[in-house]
């Protein structure tokens, strides 16, 4: 029979366990995402990039955003579409 006790004791072992595992997990290799903005290159470069590289900075690797600007991957107006679809990862 197991007593509350003995259930926490032993959760609390085995989430120790999982926190020294955490750090082989993060090993693997990062998240990528394809991001296209509205943004031409002009306004992009001084409004999302500063966001993005921010981002990227926090992730620590884990994730990583790749920007691309209006219209280098697909037309402005087939954003949402190429979302859908998989093209890009973030509009």
């Amino acid at each position: 029979m197991t007593t509350r006790r003995k259930f926490i004791t032993t959760g609390a072992l085995g989430a120790a366990a999982t926190t020294l595992g955490a750090p082989a997990a993060t090993a693997q290799t990062p998240i990528k995402w394809r991001m296209q903005t509205y943004a031409g290159t002009a306004l992009g470069a001084e409004v999302i990039k500063p966001a993005v590289d921010a981002f990227n900075l926090i992730a620590q690797g884990q994730m990583e955003i790749e920007l691309f600007y209006a219209d280098q991957l697909v037309p402005t107006s087939e954003l949402f579409r190429a979302l859908q679809n998989g093209t890009i990862d973030a509009v």
